[in-house]
Parts: C-alpha cells; structure tokens; sequence
C-alpha cells in the first residue's frame, strides 16, 4: 500500500508537480471513476452543441440567431460541468485526507461533500463573473464614448487608445492569474466564506506571484498536449466534412471528454500548490501537531 501523501507541507516548486502526480498516480482510479460516470452525460451535450455551432456558422442575419442560442447553451453547460469538475475532483482530495478514500469509493460516499463543494465553488464564479461583467461593461462604455470622437477626426487616437485597453486588460489577467488559479480552495479545505476565500486567494496569489504563475504556464502546457490529443481529430474531421454526420458527433464528445481529464489533473496541481503555500504562511500541520498535544 502506497503511503500517504501530507497535503499540508511546504514544498519547493519542482516537488508540488511531483506529488501532484503522485497523487494521481495513487487515486486515479476512484478519480476517474466518479468525474467519468458523472461527467460523460456532459461531454454528449457538449459534443452535440460543438457540433452543431461548426454547422451553423453565421454566413448571413438568418444564422445568427440559432448560432447565438447554441452558444449560449455551450457557455452554460461548460460552466456546470466546470462546476462537477472541481466540486468532484474536490470531493476526491478530502476523502483522501480523511483517510477514507479507496477504488470503491462512489457517488454516496462523495455526495455531501460534492454538494458543500459546489454550492462555495457556484457562488465563486458568480462573484467573480459578475465583477469581471461590471469592469467590461465600464471598459466598454468609455471605449463607445472615446469611438465617437473618432467620428470628427479623432480615429487614430481612438485605435491607440483601443491598443491602451487591450494592454491593460492583459495586464490585469497577468497580475489576477495567480490569485484566480487557487481561489476556490480556501472555501473548499479551510471552511472559508465564499468572500473570505476570494481574499485569501487575492492575499496568497500575490504574496506567492511567481510559483504559481509557473505553474500556470507548466499547468498550460499539460493542459495544450492533451487537448490536442483529443480535439485534433474532430477538428480535422471538421476541416474537411462540409456536412453533419454521426463521426462528427462522436469526434466533438471527444473532445469535450479531453475536459473531463484534463480538469481533475489542473485542480490537484493546483491543489498542492494551495496546500504547500498555506503550510509555508500558516503552519497548518505545525498547529494541528500543537493542538493535538495540547488535547492528550
């Protein structure tokens, strides 16, 4: 029996990858297990509607419409199977701390705990969501006031100033990355508030900037692999099909399966990443270690 991984320790960059994979390496089973039978009724939905927007693309006025209406449905069935996914995969890594996980480990054995998951990790994303809304919506209201200036010669400023917003949103995401990367965890494993859990996330990400964005672009390159693996045929059967056929349904699920391994491994990288970093600000397993003594 393999022996198990301490969540709460602190550890350098290159040792959080590797106990992250030897995490999955131990727990893949009842992982996998639980994201695909949950998971796979998702990946047919998606891989309908992919398939279908391919199909519709706006060529004229008429399109647009169910274009749109097949978008929309795409973004919201995305968003609650990202809701699975980490609520899930979640479930899984505190299963695992309480010493309770093993292969037969099932639906009613994680469904509390899913559900607490993914009603903190909802509210979340709403929250942010909604914020990120607000910030583009300002961003594109002063864009439409400075556009129609460029109506009476003031073009060129109004395309430098395009350029100027693009840099700034980009800039942002650069700085916020971090802080987005590990922000349901806090709710999640230390029984914080869906506030609280955004400012611990915003707290850690920038005290913690620069491993966690390294682990953003180590993270991205996992992520690339293996959504080309699984995206590529259905792409190019997409590239040389002018048609809807029962392959192309097949190839879109595919790939929208790709997502269903894909996020799990995501989460627990970043998962370690969370854990070693409140060891190292907090001493979580040092306190626990003092607690414990103190109730002998």
């Amino acid at each position: 029996m393999s022996e198990k991984i301490e969540f709460y320790k602190n550890r350098g960059i290159g040792e959080r990858f590797s106990v992250a994979v030897d995490f999955l390496t131990q727990n893949w089973k009842a992982l996998y297990k639980n994201i695909l039978i949950g998971g796979f009724p998702f990946a047919i939905i998606m891989g309908y509607l992919i398939a279908q927007i391919a199909n519709v693309r706006p060529v004229g006025v008429s399109d647009l419409p169910r274009f749109l209406l097949f978008y929309v449905f795409l973004l919201l069935i995305s968003f609650i199977t990202n809701i699975f996914l980490y609520s899930m995969t979640g479930a899984v890594l505190s299963y695992y701390d309480r010493n309770q996980l093993n292969e037969s480990t099932g639906w009613n054995d994680l469904k509390d705990t899913f559900f607490r998951f993914a009603g903190k990790i909802t509210l979340i994303s709403l929250l942010v969501a909604i914020s990120v809304g607000i910030i583009m919506a300002v961003f594109a209201v002063i864009l439409g006031s400075v556009a129609s200036f460029s109506l009476s010669g003031m073009r060129a400023g109004f395309f430098i100033l395009l350029f100027l917003f693009i840099l700034i949103f980009l800039g942002i995401f650069l700085a916020l990355a971090p802080s987005i990367s590990i922000m349901y965890f806090p709710a999640c494993f230390s029984g914080k508030t869906t506030v609280e859990s955004i400012k611990i996330a915003f707290k850690l990400g920038f005290k913690n900037w620069g491993s966690l964005f390294v682990a953003i672009l180590l993270a991205g390159v996992v992520l690339a692999t293996i959504s080309v693996v699984f995206s590529l045929p259905y792409e190019v059967a997409a590239l040389f099909s002018g048609h809807l056929s029962i392959v192309s349904y097949i190839l879109a699920t595919l790939s929208a399966i790709g997502t269903l391994l894909i996020s799990p491994i995501v989460t627990v990288i970043f998962a370690f990443q969370y854990f070693s970093i409140v060891e190292k600000d907090e001493g979580v397993s040092l306190q626990s270690k003092v607690d414990e003594f103190e109730n002998l």
